[in-house]
């Protein structure tokens, strides 16, 4: 018997089983929840204590929080809550020795929009993150400069030297995304509707390294059997924009991106992406637990919060990007770095 080739046989029937496996659990896709029940979805806050509201399974869940550091939720105590009536619900907290009931009771604004949390005797009133369904906080937007002032920015920024330890290291060659079968194009930092308030592109073409896209391809193909397609919101970005985004932060909030001068960004690589989901039968962007670019816990990859649909979508997206050589980060469910591993040159070409 050769069991060389009975042992890659077997290693190949194993892996095919992993995978189709893989693809089977991930199949079921969540039904969405009600909008009226997306409405009341998300933090509270009272009594020095905070609580999170959630979709699981089609019912609520009451989460509650020991640490505004666990950003994973994963010492909470998870609470069902079965349903009386519209906005009325019991919670039971059952233990060894003890049970008791609470009731759990939500009020709205003339919106419809959750705005405080009645458990037992405590109110917790809601704190609004972001945009996405079910919130009506405002969207990231730091403070705008005067067209003279961006002009002055770009021009800076544009005369800045990259720091020459920056370019060692192995580089890309870079292609349009476009030419990627399938991939939605939706530039965000080349239109105005970003964090920064204006454009930092001067094209809404996307570049992205060569093996990179031909991965973005797989992923694409792989997620096709979903009905889903990819949304890249960014990719390869020159240095010298890396350098105009540090200069348009104000001073405290310099630290939301990596230092142009001693780090650079995964961006500047061509190995880095932004990317979404988006329904290959309509093509409308599907509704994801957060919005691009939110500063809120709801940006994290383990975050335990929002729907079933939106955890599902996420996790489906995270699981897809490192089949095919991405690599997620906890602090944004959206940026995946390719073959992360590898010291890759940072580049300043600008189309």
């Amino acid at each position: 018997m050769n069991y060389k080739n009975l042992l890659a046989g077997l290693a190949a029937g194993l892996l095919l089983y992993a995978q189709a496996g893989w693809h089977v659990a991930l199949a079921a896709v969540p039904p969405d929840a009600p909008k009226d029940v997306k409405h009341i979805l998300g933090f509270y806050y009272g009594n020095g204590e905070n609580i999170l509201i959630r979709e699981n399974g089609g019912r609520l869940e009451l989460l509650y929080r020991f640490s505004l550091q666990d950003k994973a939720f994963g010492s909470s105590n998870i609470y069902p809550l079965a349903k009386e009536h519209f906005d009325s619900y019991t919670l039971n907290e059952a233990g060894p020795m003890t049970s008791s009931e609470s009731t759990v009771r939500f009020e709205r604004d003339p919106d419809g929009y959750g705005i405080s949390c009645r458990v037992g005797g405590h109110v917790y009133s809601r704190a609004f993150v972001g945009t996405t369904t079910g919130e009506r906080g405002k969207e990231l937007r730091f403070p705008t400069h005067s067209a003279e002032e961006w002009e002055q920015l770009r021009a800076q920024a544009a005369a800045a030297p990259m720091p020459a330890e920056l370019a060692a290291g192995q580089q890309v060659e870079l292609v349009d995304a476009s030419t990627v079968a399938g991939l939605k194009i939706d530039s965000r930092y080349a239109r105005a509707d970003n964090c920064f308030g204006a454009p930092l592109y001067t094209s809404e073409k996307l570049y992205v390294g060569k093996e990179a896209a031909a991965a973005l391809a797989k992923v694409q193909q792989h997620l096709a059997a979903y009905g889903y397609g990819l949304v890249l919101w960014d990719a390869y970005r020159p240095w010298s924009v890396s350098k105009l985004a540090n200069l348009a932060l104000p001073a405290e909030s310099k630290d939301m991106l990596e230092d142009p001068e001693t780090k650079g960004s995964a961006h500047n690589t061509g190995n880095a992406v932004d990317v979404s989901l988006y329904d290959l039968a309509t093509g409308e962007q599907l509704e994801m637990i957060s919005g691009f670019d939110e500063p809120s816990f709801r940006q994290f990859a383990s975050y335990a919060g929002g729907t079933s649909r939106q955890r599902y979508l996420r996790d489906l997206l995270r699981e897809a990007m490192e089949l095919y050589g991405f690599k997620g980060i906890e602090m944004e469910w959206w940026h995946f770095d390719y073959q992360p591993s590898t010291a890759w040159a940072h580049l300043n070409v600008n189309f």
